[in-house]
């Protein structure tokens, strides 16, 4: 009996290890295939986070990533994605962050964005003027608290001495009295004014996430636009594709319209099929998401052909 439960405990333990194992196992054994026999079968994929600030249904969304197999699979002549309930290849997320925050907000407040320089001069303009009264702002604020502290804690001081005295005459009193709504009104002014320039800082920092995108779009050697409170390092990204001993993912921040919604998917899934960047700056498959076209370039098929030894 002891022997039986000793081989069913390592049995068991075997079994966990062998669950631990598989999926770094599988994703090894789809590297391989993928290395010697590319495009034979298609690559499956599943939604998994998916966040509804980005003001899109998740059937959009859904219609989105086919026409970007669609892009794809139309140059290829064959299915080469395939949507899985669960437990796809590939997880597809749509994550919220400070990138997309940004964009919504250049929309509402109706400033035109494109990747050019006009666009980049125009915004470059606002946040150097924005950036110059908020240092402006902040210094009258450190001032103006500095002032109210003084003030406060003269007033703190009177009170004390003259509650030990069990109580002030009328006159002084009225006088505290007046002191103290006083004080309570410069409060609230303060509170206001910190209020402003706390929207004045978002919208700064909606400012330097798009010049940091049309400055990369356009290959401008420029200074990098630090967020106040924060910032992305490096270069913006409006997605990304990641493979590991984990499992694959494609993680999308960031997108103007659905047009760049589809190209973005487009060019993360040529990641997902083992392409590379291209020089061509018209091709879905450059660096930067800054064209504006749905379509393979020449470049993006020859690509491909290559890559799935399609002829």
């Amino acid at each position: 009996m002891v022997k039986f439960i000793k081989t069913v405990l390592v049995l068991a333990a075997l079994g966990v290890f062998a669950f631990a194992l598989w999926g770094p196992l599988r994703n090894a054994a789809v590297q391989v295939q993928d290395a010697y026999f590319p495009c034979q079968n298609p690559i499956t994929y599943s939604i998994g986070s998916f966040d509804a600030r980005f003001g899109i249904s998740r059937e959009e969304f859904l219609a989105a990533i086919a026409k970007a197999e669609q892009v794809w699979e139309a140059a290829a002549g064959k299915e080469l994605f395939s949507l899985a309930p669960s437990g796809g290849r590939v997880t597809v997320n749509l994550i919220f962050d400070s990138r997309q925050e940004a964009t919504i907000k250049l929309q509402q407040s109706g400033l035109v964005i494109k990747d050019d320089k006009a666009s980049y001069d125009a915004v470059k303009k606002k946040y150097d003027a924005l950036k110059a009264r908020y240092v402006k702002d902040l210094e009258l604020l450190k001032s103006r608290m500095a002032a109210f502290k003084m003030r406060s804690d003269a007033y703190n001081k009177e009170v004390a001495y003259w509650n030990k005295r069990r109580g002030a005459p009328p006159d002084v009193y009225a006088k505290l009295n007046e002191e103290r709504v006083a004080l309570d009104a410069e409060a609230e002014a303060i509170n206001e004014m910190q209020n402003d320039i706390n929207a004045n800082v978002d919208d700064i920092n909606a400012l330097a996430e798009a010049l940091t995108r049309i400055a990369a779009a356009l290959n401008l050697k420029v200074e990098e636009f630090n967020r106040i409170g924060g910032q992305h390092g490096g270069e913006f990204e409006e997605g990304t594709y990641q493979s590991g001993p984990e499992g694959e993912s494609i993680d999308i921040y960031q997108f103007d319209d659905k047009g760049k919604l589809v190209r973005v998917l487009a060019h993360e899934f040529g990641h997902a099929l083992g392409l590379d960047h291209l020089e061509n700056q018209k091709a879905i498959m450059y660096r930067l998401n800054s064209g504006v076209n749905e379509k393979l370039t020449e470049d993006d098929i020859t690509a491909l052909k290559a890559h799935c030894n399609i002829q």
